[in-house]
């Protein structure tokens, strides 16, 4: 057998390597930049680049679990925001409308950014039917895409071999998307300490009596 014929399928395990550890860097760099622009987040600034990514999720064929997490939060608080927000859900629809208009990818397949997201949640732990699901594949889909195409095979593959790392060779469990709420408060207006009652006395105090009249003589 010719020696570049052998090493086809290393080269490619490789590639996948290299490739799935290079979207872990890509978070991180994310975050990096991000703090690099402003060490002191507004969390306001926060959610509005999380619903632009998920409507970005939209526009390229995902549904509202494949939006969710595209941009980091779980789907019960993506649905949330869609009830409270007007202007995100009209976003929403018609970044969804666009996806079908201009012919996004068909049902049981996925574009770049649904294989994104797929390797993420793997690479993370996540089950590859699990996963799968999130962006709109059943696992007999996946299968075929994997036996039909090597190289996302060899992807697939690669995130497994990474997810298992992080434990020691055990899988993580499946976690949904870190996000945390918090309430803020104006500095300038620090929260008055809570002081307990004045100790209240043991018992009411006697009512006075009239004095009693002189008796006649």
């Amino acid at each position: 057998m010719d020696e570049r014929a052998q090493d086809e399928p290393e080269r490619g395990r490789e590639w996948a390597r290299d490739l799935v550890a290079g979207l872990t860097a890509a978070e991180e760099v994310d975050r990096a930049l991000a703090a690099a622009l402003d060490p002191h987040p507004d969390l306001q600034a926060e959610n509005d680049d999380r619903r632009a990514r998920a409507v970005h999720a939209a526009a390229m064929g995902l549904g509202p679990a494949g939006c969710a997490a595209a941009a980091g939060i779980p789907e019960a608080l993506l649905a949330g925001w869609r009830a409270q927000d007007p202007a995100f859900e009209a976003a929403l629809a018609a970044a969804t409308a666009l996806s079908a208009a201009h012919r996004g990818p068909a049902r049981g397949r996925i574009g770049a950014l649904g294989l994104r997201l797929f390797l993420q949640s793997v690479a993370r732990g996540a089950h590859a039917g699990t996963a799968a699901a999130i962006i709109g594949l059943r696992s007999d889909q996946l299968l075929r895409l994997r036996r039909a195409n090597p190289l996302v095979a060899a992807l697939v593959d690669a995130a497994v071999q990474q997810a298992r790392g992080l434990r020691g060779g055990e899988r993580r469990p499946k976690r949904a998307p870190a996000y945390r709420l918090v309430t803020l408060r104006d500095p300038a207006s620090p929260r008055e300490p809570v002081r307990p009652p004045p100790d209240a006395p043991d018992r009411p105090p006697e009512p006075e009596q009239p004095p009693e009249p002189d008796a006649p003589n």
